[in-house]
């Protein structure tokens, strides 16, 4: 079903999913799409809805603004996109959405009508999905129990109250977050755009929630490499071999002009349901 809240003077949706036994105290997920994504249009793509009924979870999957909230949006020139803190007044992308804002009314919003466990709220987001789920850790990790950030990168300067525990996936071909950096040539007007290093991400990540900046292999098999940065809180790096940009166990339907092979060995859904269910506020 489709819910809105309300955020400064925008009506706002999500998309919300109980399971068939009823929310009530149930963790609640948060799924943050791409730039350019619907709520419908990821929800389809990740399977999330389903790995909600199979795991027994409240799903809201939140909607972004596009930079020009006067005109419809469009993928690639008009794309709803979250305020992550990667751009700036005057980029063509910016938004100057309350993004923050309008996920603590989801959580609040979803809580309310499902009877969700306030205790394990987490939230997933791709691309620039990611790129919100680490700002949100960061400024309001009191919400979070957990984030799984996949195929983004970490723009924010803000630090959490708390160390969040996180588990970051990405795919080592992925054209749009090269492991190593470097330009990329973005779909939205076919700009170039410097990306930082993963395991630049990676590093700031860690100093934020207090965990080393070395990590160390736990295990390596299947083409999946899973790392774990030494700390107080768990932080895992997991590197899903010959994957693109695109989701993992997903439907692949990016184009892989731009977003290269969607195959890869890893359900990412069932691996961080796993993941969330080791954590409680």
């Amino acid at each position: 079903m489709t819910d809105v809240v309300r955020v400064g003077p925008l009506d706002r949706r999500y998309l919300l999913t109980v399971p068939p036994g009823g929310g009530a105290g149930r963790p609640v997920v948060v799924f943050l799409h791409g730039t350019g994504g619907t709520a419908e249009w990821a929800d389809a793509e990740t399977g999330w809805s389903a790995a909600a009924a199979e795991q027994e979870f409240v799903l809201a999957v939140p909607e972004a603004l596009p930079p020009d909230v006067r005109k419809p949006p469009k993928f690639l020139t008009n794309p709803p996109r979250w305020n992550d803190g990667s751009t700036r007044d005057g980029d063509t992308l910016h938004t100057n959405a309350d993004d923050v804002g309008f996920l603590r009314a989801v959580v609040v919003d979803v809580l309310a009508r499902t009877g969700g466990d306030r205790r394990r709220v987490y939230l997933s987001g791709f691309s620039n999905g990611a790129g919100m789920a680490f700002r949100f850790a960061a400024e309001a990790a009191e919400v979070v129990a957990a984030v799984a950030p996949v195929a983004g990168h970490c723009w924010t300067p803000a630090t959490p109250a708390r160390p969040v525990p996180t588990l970051y996936v990405v795919g080592t071909a992925d054209p749009l977050i090269p492991l190593r950096g470097g330009p990329v040539r973005q779909p939205w007007g076919g700009k170039l755009a410097t990306r930082p290093a993963v395991r630049a991400t990676l590093e700031v990540w860690a100093g934020k929630i207090g965990c080393g900046a070395d990590s160390v292999v736990a295990s390596e098999a299947g083409g999946v490499r899973e790392e774990v940065f030494p700390g107080g809180v768990e932080f895992r790096a997991v590197f899903v071999a010959g994957l693109g940009h695109h989701w993992p166990g997903g439907q692949g339907r990016l184009d892989r002009r731009f977003g290269g092979e969607p195959a890869g060995p890893l359900d990412a859904n069932g691996v961080i349901g796993e993941f969330f269910r080791r954590h409680t506020l």
